[in-house]
């Protein structure tokens, strides 16, 4: 690929394939000095050991927040330190760039890395095949240098079969709020932490693989401790394990399960990333999530191999939904309709012929002996996914972020019926999702002269909106003088530099004696604070832009920048 001339590449495996230990063997062949970033500390020092067995002519340092290596071949950094200090190194310091979990390299912390450096070669590491935020990685990577998924481990024998068991609960999710694919936390735990639920993830434990090593997924840190305290009671080595806990603390934890002292873990986010438990047979996903992302996650916690481990036991929670608000399964993640309980959902062909075999013969295969379960269920899973439905499609902020006009405005039209969205997915009890086709847009902004904001226009209209807006008592005159004033040659402003300007502006009027601004304006009242005045920048100028795309905003880091693709082409007299 490198040959080819390719400086981007993505290597996709599911976890437990080996992606590290494929990311240091190429490190190794180039040569080079080379930065491996990493979402979390414990996710550096993992690597750290990897690349210290593969590479052991390599000298290996960390840029963390509590050391601060610069000069060895290899650096493993957290994206959190390292894009705060970018300016300890320089551009080509490194040849070659490995992101560990780069789906979540979307993030503007990462952008503001890969802008920084030059390296001669980036790789990805992911065992998710989507973003986050459900984008396609190529968009990122641009090539996959190699890719082998879940089902093609499994199938090769790399990694363990998967059987399944559904429960099926009475809790209903209908009404609970989502945002985007995230259900809203409250809600949530509204639903799940009830007794009858949590008895029924414990007398599941206890029915079907009572003493056999389990990680059980929560909605939250005290359902994983309700669950735990049942479990005890009920005579099992349980134990909650949670980032509330002290280092040590779950570090010891940690420790007893993989010891044998503890045979369950409950957990909720904590374990999704950089946890590695081989020895790990039974999975209960006992937390709904909208995110395939987060569920693929926690199904790699699992399906390491590991000696005297045959298979992988997922067992899912179902809770009722409607199909717009539905929570991935083992099925759904997969694209399987078949199901039948502890059947294989994923296995090397020949081990699935043997089960179904003995299936059709009226026989339990030796792995469901001691599972209560009639062979002859059967049932055809719904695998409606209204995300791939919208996957093509545009929503309705990217709608306005197409056209010239304001969201209200679009708002107002679809309320009113003049525009009608190609899908409307429900999120809770009033509110909509609205999503077009781009043919859709087109024809909207035709109908009502809408000029469409491109890449080739876009800092021509930035210009002409500036040159045309209001400049008695508006807030964007001051937001545009606030960059100006602080930004760097990049076009980026840290806010609390605008929060302070905005401040400074209307303090030397009111110094003058001259009106602030409107009567009912905090400039005007006065008695604000700092965080008052943050959020009236982002809700009132800076939204106008960042709707036309003309501005954006970094949160990880508090920046607010020009839009590239307008700063690369303002000239001086712009």
């Amino acid at each position: 690929m490198r040959e080819d001339g390719k400086t981007i590449a993505l290597l996709y495996h599911a976890t437990g394939v080996g992606k590290t230990i494929t990311a240091a063997t190429d490190a190794k062949a180039v040569g080079g000095r080379t930065l491996f970033l990493v979402n979390a500390l414990k996710l550096a020092s993992q690597a750290k050991d990897t690349f210290a067995k593969v590479w052991p002519e390599a000298t290996l340092g960390e840029y963390t927040g509590s050391q601060k290596d610069v000069s060895q071949t290899v650096i493993f950094a957290t994206v959190q330190s390292i894009s705060k200090d970018l300016a300890k190194f320089s551009p080509t310091d490194f040849d070659y760039l490995i992101v560990d979990e780069c789906h979540h390299a979307a993030a503007n912390t990462y952008q503001k890395i890969f802008t920084y450096f030059h390296p001669k070669f980036i790789l990805g590491l992911t065992a998710t095949p989507e973003r986050s935020d459900g984008e396609d990685m190529l968009e990122l990577f641009q090539n996959v240098a190699h890719k082998m998924d879940l089902k093609t481990a499994v199938e090769r024998g790399i990694l363990v079969p998967i059987r399944c068991v559904r429960v099926k609960t009475n809790i209903d999710l209908t009404d609970v709020r989502i945002n985007g694919i995230k259900y809203n936390s409250q809600d949530l735990e509204s639903k799940l932490f009830i007794p009858e639920r949590n008895q029924l993830t414990v007398d599941t434990y206890l029915k079907y693989v009572n003493g056999k090593k389990t990680v059980i997924f929560c909605a939250s840190v005290d359902h994983a401790a309700e669950i735990a305290k049942l479990l005890r009671d009920n005579g099992v080595k349980a134990e909650a394990v949670s980032g509330r806990d002290r280092v040590e603390i779950r570090d010891k934890i940690l420790k007893d399960y993989a010891t044998g002292s503890t045979n369950v873990l409950c957990a909720c986010d904590l374990l999704n990333e950089g946890w590695d438990s081989p020895h790990t047979t039974v999975l209960f996903m006992a937390r709904p999530t909208m995110s395939k992302t987060i569920y693929m996650q926690q199904l790699g916690r699992g399906t390491r191999r590991c000696p005297g481990k045959d298979d992988l036991l997922v067992i899912d929670f179902v809770d009722n939904a409607n199909m717009f608000n539905m929570p991935y399964s083992l099925h759904r993640v997969l694209d399987t309709s078949k199901y039948q309980p502890m059947a294989y959902v994923l296995a090397p062909e020949n081990k699935r012929k043997l089960d179904q075999d003995m299936l059709f013969k009226g026989e339990k295969p030796e792995a469901w002996l001691d599972v209560p379960i009639d062979v002859d269920d059967y049932e055809i899973i719904d695998l409606f996914n209204w995300q791939n439905s919208v996957k093509d499609m545009i929503s309705q902020i990217e709608f306005v972020r197409m056209v010239d006009v304001q969201s209200e405005t679009v708002d107002r039209y679809i309320k009113d019926g003049k525009i009608k969205p190609d899908l409307s997915v429900p999120f809770g009890d009033k509110r909509m999702f609205h999503y077009f086709r781009e043919e859709s847009v087109r024809n909207i902004a035709k109908q009502y002269g809408w000029d469409l904001i491109t890449p080739q226009n876009m800092a021509d209209k930035f210009m002409k909106f500036i040159e045309t807006m209001d400049m008695s008592f508006s807030y964007k005159p001051v937001l545009l003088k606030a960059i100006y004033e602080y930004m760097d040659s990049n076009g980026r402003v840290a806010l609390p530099d605008v929060v302070d300007y905005f401040i400074d502006f209307y303090e030397d009027r009111k110094a003058h004696g001259m009106i602030a601004e409107k009567p009912n304006s905090i400039y005007q009242k006065g008695g604000y604070t700092k965080k008052d005045v943050e959020k009236n920048i982002l809700s009132n100028p800076f939204k106008r832009f960042e709707d036309m795309r003309f501005l954006m905003r970094c949160k990880d880091v508090e920046t607010v920048e020009v839009n590239p693709i307008i700063f690369r082409k303002l000239t001086r007299k712009d």
